[in-house]
């Protein structure tokens, strides 16, 4: 058996300590921390690790539920889950959040009313109250309890079933993507212009770099994606007239949308809206279908992206 912890950043010395008191019962833990190196394709390793992981823990907290990260390896996870792939997701609340939808039908645990101090070295955390003992005992059990006696090759086995599959899936389903995505724009004009010269470099249209229109997918698209850089794509909305972007890559570390100002305002969608986004991959065309969530900024003029996505 091993333990897949999903966290946010902010939480990390949280995980540190739950990950060495797991490792003290002779359960193995992926944690990113320990298992990333420079250079590494993350969606690729995340993939892996959660193909090999028989239990996810999830740590709950006002950031983690935020992550698009965290979003993105409890999807994985639960698909995991149907397949065979995953054993059992458990929550567990670390500090005061909301629940997502997703684990609203499961047990957690909740600690957040539990008392912790910095230990010694400033990079974990200590418990002084009574509560993380028996919540501890539980989750020690619960992975015990839980875990089946599947192999690595059984479970390989399982991971070459369907990706053997895959190929007629592909083959007999709509090429359409469909998935929920925060849209975001340029804080500046010094970003967009990157992009834009990255665009101006592939494409092979007699375009001014001024028109140019950028946008960038989530690296979770990779897989599915064929565009190239610098490909000019019809955008839609529900609106009965179209927009365009030009390709100019992926983002890297979340799983949110960016789009040209001008193709937004032609469409009338906003930056820091979510939306249901359907992508056709066969007749090249994005569709925003259905906003269903709002700028949590209340009240402030969102201007774009926190100029922190880069494009691979």
């Amino acid at each position: 058996m091993k333990v897949f912890i999903s966290h946010s950043s902010t939480d990390k010395k949280f995980v540190r300590m739950l990950k060495d008191a797991l490792l003290e019962n002779n359960i193995e833990t992926w944690f990113d921390e320990d298992q990333l190196d420079l250079g590494d394709s993350l969606v690729s390793r995340l993939d892996n690790a959660l193909d090999t992981s028989s239990h996810l823990v999830l740590i709950l907290s006002p950031s983690s539920v935020k992550s698009d990260w965290v979003k993105f390896e409890l999807k994985k996870a639960l698909d995991n889950q149907r397949t065979g792939l995953m054993q059992k997701i458990i929550p567990i609340k670390y500090r005061e959040c909301e629940i997502p939808e997703e684990l609203k039908e499961l047990l957690h645990a909740d600690l957040s009313k539990e008392v912790v101090l910095p230990t010694d070295n400033a990079t974990r955390v200590k418990f002084i109250s009574e509560g993380f003992e028996g919540f501890f005992l539980k989750l020690v059990r619960a992975i015990r309890n839980s875990s089946k006696a599947i192999n690595k090759e059984e479970k390989a086995e399982i991971i070459s079933s369907i990706k053997a599959s895959q190929p007629s899936i592909e083959k007999h389903s709509i090429s359409v993507h469909r998935g929920n995505y925060e849209l975001i724009g340029y804080n500046t004009a010094e970003s967009r212009l990157k992009y834009q010269k990255v665009i101006s470099n592939k494409s092979t249209a007699d375009e001014n770099i001024d028109d140019l229109r950028p946008f960038l997918l989530p690296a979770s698209l990779k897989s599915l994606c064929k565009f190239e850089k610098g490909q000019k794509i019809e955008i839609q909305s529900d609106l009965p007239f179209p927009s365009y972007g030009h390709f100019a890559g992926y983002r890297i570390d979340d799983l949110k949308i960016a789009l040209d100002k001008r193709t937004r305002n032609e469409l009338y969608i906003r930056a820091g809206n979510f939306y249901q986004v359907e992508i056709d991959f066969k007749k090249n065309i994005i569709r925003f279908v259905n906003m269903f969530g709002k700028n949590p900024h209340n009240g402030k003029k969102f201007l774009g992206e926190e100029n922190n996505g880069l494009a691979a």
